[in-house]
């Protein structure tokens, strides 16, 4: 039994385990695929511009830095296994069952907290829903960062205009791509940075703009049709690899079956990480509380909380001092 089972490897659970090793407890991190959360399942090859004390870095690198720190402070680690109940039982802690993603196995686990960091893993990609997006493969259409070696010399169509959007096209056009970009709105919503460098790059773009439909054939993609608002024909638009960054959608059913309090569509938490059940907590992207501001940054620091309570939750020490942590 361990005191602390953290659901979720990304940066935030990440760093819950290694506060929590730092105050002696036992920790687990469950993670439904690879440990390291989005940094590598998402983003592997972008670079990372706002980890303090690193001007660049490329995320998979940045994922491997925090598994190295975990592992350093033994923070006990496993991947492709997904949560699927959560049973509380009182005093005597939570009762956890997990599947194995390859095998089917089921496998379970007991511990006397949890820790909710699973981010990005909640989350599905936000579809196009037009004629011909259905069946193709990720060697045509991809709703995450695109690989670069897939898309080097080829036409890449980027639907969106966020920052996920802005820096796919610059990744695409970094990696030999003829980049077009398409954005609903009539104007890029992300960080100035990005505009900038889409600028600079010179990436044609048309605003105010929908794709209406995919032309395809055996799997792979001829040309997006689009419409922009105020012009009677759609447009062709030649393409050989489709990118869509046009958000995500949260799914938690399975936290909602877990008895936590969810609010729209995220766990709710207070200012210490505690949700509304007595003895989990959760911290990263799925969590909400007023004046949230989603960042790797921020995600660390919410793990950091989350530990110090599962702490206080588990240890019930008189008091709560950093010179405790075992550094």
């Amino acid at each position: 039994m361990h005191e602390v089972l953290i659901i979720g490897g990304g940066p935030a659970g990440l760093t819950a385990g290694m506060y929590c090793r730092m105050r002696k407890m036992s920790a687990l991190v469950v993670d439904s695929g690879r440990v390291g959360g989005q940094l590598v399942s998402v983003y592997g090859d972008k670079p990372v511009h706002d980890w303090p004390g690193v001007h660049d870095i490329i995320a998979n690198e940045l994922a491997q830095r925090l598994i190295d720190h975990a592992k350093a402070l033994e923070v006990e680690m496993t991947g492709n296994q997904k949560v699927e109940e959560v049973t509380s039982g009182g005093e005597a802690g939570f009762d956890v069952v997990a599947r194995d993603v390859v095998t089917k196995e089921e496998r379970r686990h007991r511990a006397s907290s949890l820790i909710v960091a699973i981010g990005g893993g909640a989350f599905e990609p936000r579809k196009l829903k037009v004629p011909g997006e259905d069946g193709l493969s990720e060697e045509a259409l991809t709703y995450r960062m695109p690989d670069k070696a897939k898309v080097a010399g080829k036409k890449v169509v980027v639907v969106g205009g966020g920052d996920s959007g802005l820096e796919s096209a610059q990744a695409a056009h970094e990696a030999g791509a003829k980049v077009t970009m398409i954005q609903a709105m009539d104007r890029f919503t992300g960080m100035e940075s990005n505009i900038d460098l889409v600028n600079r790059m010179e990436i044609p773009r048309h605003f105010s703009t929908r794709v209406r439909q995919i032309d395809a054939e055996g799997g792979r993609i001829q040309a997006v049709w689009a419409a922009t608002k105020g012009v009677s024909d759609p447009m062709r638009l030649e393409c050989d690899y489709l990118v869509v960054n046009i958000g995500a959608a949260p799914n938690l059913d399975a936290v909602r079956s877990w008895g936590i309090e969810v609010e729209s569509n995220l766990i709710k938490v207070d200012c210490s990480m505690r949700t509304s059940v007595e003895g989990v907590f959760a911290c990263g992207d799925i969590v909400t509380y007023e004046g949230k501001y989603k960042l790797l940054l921020t995600a660390a620091s919410e793990g950091c909380v989350a530990a110090q309570s599962a702490y206080l939750h588990v240890r019930k020490p008189q008091r709560l001092t950093m010179t405790d942590l075992w550094t």
